[in-house]
């Protein structure tokens, strides 16, 4: 990988004065001559090349979206009159932005400063220093009434700035009830609150936010700890206090993950807003605590979610001056296949180079307490979008891991302890893969199980109740599938609540009045399993997720298998597809032929898996519905444990 040497730029003049005391000096590798002071460069400059086998001088390359920049380690330049942050600051915390309205940053903004001065309010806990970063992605992208806010606040344009990666990073100290003010949102909180604002000439990804923010903003504000927050995500009161409470209690922690749902849906909602929120319910009181108890959570949700600077920004070792924040960043310049999908969602990437870190034993760790609310997709083509996104992400995270297990099991500085969880964790992914592949067999099975208990059953008249409250819970959820403006919409809504309601009920009646005792019990337990553990693990939202188990039991496997198909079969669409960014602006061809023969190998491959399981069902009594003597032994029930 060659280095660019930039030269000097006529859209920002290069402030070349001393580096701040409080600044360390950057890295060299051992054997690295001292290089001269870095200058940004002019479309019309040549730029010269001088070869690195450094990863933390690696460049920015994105040709094709905006020009190369000087390595990302480089220490800030600060502007004349700019003054290093104090003694560092205990919270700091990213939001960025690309194209989201004010309204988003408006709840989101006023939320977390609530949350924020709320500190001082917390047990044990004092007033902290604490700054929000906020980097636009893009000048021509930004919604022109967050300019306004930032000009009326007086966050941009101001004496102190530094630069970065070409850009200008503007500090400033603000009064905290002169922000809510200008937020629209007036209250009595005391005290001050720091800025870091950014807005980029061009957009060029939220990755390269990232390392302005991690490479260049957080050594000169010297942070305890980081946060990543989206533009959208709503935190509550309580939240940055329980963070750092957890993050207090627990030094081992690298990184914390929060309790983040989507809206609680209201009677008029619509079925994809109850799938989210029932996708997002489940993951926060199934996967994510079975994660944490086998060692490892393979995501750290970037909607919120928090670091521990000096465990992200530390040398692995003296032998390893790689840093975990080094090899994160490394998504910058990815061409393989594999490393350009599972940048797609860049948290999860992060998690895996923390557990990773050579001579270290950092976790990952899951604070339910902190909560925080985030936007849902509206529309299901938005929703297809993300979810290829984060499931093709998921997947190609897997296979990079699973193929550095035996490396990680022959490391001498990983205790037992650590290989076993380690271990454990690729053993849970391994069965979240695999009921991925097998759920197309799983959803063709449960139609001809479901279909034959209702055709051949015992009771002519409860086969023709179960089947009406299917077919009307299946048409009242098309008809509510999103959240079109209707006279109607809360009838239809609350009539599919009520048919989905009564069709689980008679499952459950169905499976102990056509089966024995035992044989109904162990057919009904995962739905009174899953309704226990949401009762139970997920406090504040007990009632409004019961409500909606009903209709997310029997939409759920036909919704995951529409997402998990078209995200497979646009493996090899690497953008980000949200947000109005639908195109990858790199466009590499043949990596691209690449992705597609991987994606032609794993349907593939899932469709032989799906033939030979459906083969297998058919052999087994009750799957078959030709023959009236298994018919007692295929209640449509057994939708429900599957």
């Amino acid at each position: 990988m060659s280095e660019i040497v930039a030269m000097p730029s006529a859209r920002e003049p290069a402030l070349m004065h001393p580096a701040q005391p409080a600044l360390a000096p950057p890295r060299r590798a051992p054997g690295d001559r001292p290089r001269a002071p870095m200058r940004l460069r002019t479309p019309d400059r040549r730029t010269e090349s001088v070869p690195s086998t450094d990863v933390r001088r690696r460049v920015l390359d994105l040709r094709d979206s905006f020009e190369p920049e000087a390595f990302i380690a480089r220490a800030p330049i600060l502007a004349a009159g700019a003054a290093a942050a104090g003694n560092g600051f205990k919270n700091v915390v990213c939001i960025t932005l690309y194209n989201e309205p004010f309204e988003l940053l408006r709840s989101s903004l006023s939320a977390l400063i609530l949350s924020i001065g709320g500190q001082r309010l917390a047990p044990a806990q004092a007033a902290t220093g604490s700054c929000v970063v906020i980097i636009a992605d893009g000048r021509n992208r930004i919604d022109p009434q967050i300019m306004r806010f930032f000009t009326k606040l007086g966050v941009i344009d101001t004496g102190r700035s530094f630069s970065a990666l070409g850009e200008t990073v503007h500090l400033s100290r603000k009064r905290i009830d002169e922000v809510m003010t200008a937020l629209g949102a007036p209250g009595d909180l005391m005290g001050e609150i720091d800025f870091a604002v950014c807005v980029k000439d061009e957009n060029r990804g939220k990755l390269h936010s990232h390392a302005l923010f991690f490479q260049w903003i957080c050594p000169e504000l010297r942070p305890e700890l980081c946060y990543q927050l989206d533009a959208g995500t709503v935190v509550e009161a309580g939240a940055v206090s329980n963070l750092v409470a957890y993050m207090d209690e627990r030094p081992d922690v690298a990184a914390a993950a929060s309790r983040i749902l989507t809206p609680t849906p209201g009677d008029a909602a619509s079925t994809l807003s109850i799938w989210q929120y029932m996708d997002f319910v489940m993951q926060k009181a199934v996967t994510w605590p079975t994660e944490v108890a086998s060692g490892y959570l393979s995501v750290i949700p970037g909607q919120f979610c928090v670091f521990r600077w000096s465990a992200v920004s530390a040398p692995c070792s003296d032998d390893d001056e790689t840093r975990p924040l080094d090899a994160y960043l490394r998504g910058l310049n990815a061409i393989e296949p594999l490393e350009r999908v599972m940048f797609l969602a860049e948290d999860r990437v992060f998690g895996n180079e923390i557990v990773l870190a050579q001579d270290k034993s950092w976790r990952i760790g899951y604070c339910p307490a902190a909560e925080a609310t985030t936007d849902a997709c509206d529309t299901f083509g938005e929703l297809l979008r993300q979810r290829r996104r984060w499931q093709n992400s998921a997947l190609a995270v897997r296979l990079w891991l699973w193929g550095r297990l035996p490396a990680y099991l022959a490391r001498s500085d990983k205790t037992l302890l650590d290989k076993a969880r380690f271990s454990a964790s690729m053993l849970w992914q391994g069965l979240l893969t695999a009921s991925e592949v097998m759920s197309p067999a799983f959803l063709l099975l449960l139609i001809f199980a479901a279909a034959g208990g209702l055709v051949h059953a015992q009771n002519a008249a409860a086969a023709a109740a179960v089947g009406g409250a299917l077919l009307a819970c299946s048409g009242l959820a098309w008809l509510t599938l999103t959240g079109r403006p209707s006279r109607w919409r809360r009838a239809l809504c609350l009539a599919r609540d009520a048919t989905a309601t009564l069709a689980v009920v008679l499952l459950l009646a169905l499976a102990f009045f056509s089966n024995p005792l035992g044989q109904a019990a162990l057919m009904t337990a995962p739905v009174f399993l899953m309704a226990a553990v949401i009762a139970f693990s997920m406090p504040g939202q007990r009632w409004p997720a019961l409500r909606r188990l009903p209709v997310y039991l029997l939409t759920d496997r036909p919704i995951s298998l529409i997402l998990y198909a078209y995200a497979l079969a646009n493996v090899h669409n690497v953008s980000w597809g949200t947000k109005g960014l639908t195109r990858d602006p790199r466009g590499h061809s043949a990596e691209e032929r690449r992705l597609r023969r991987l994606r032609d190998i794993i349907a593939g491959s899932i469709v032989a898996i799906t033939a030979l399981l459906v083969a297998v069902g058919f052999e087994y009594p009750g799957v078959w519905s030709g023959r009236k003597a298994r018919s007692s032994r295929s209640s449509p029930s057994s939708s429900l444990s599957c």
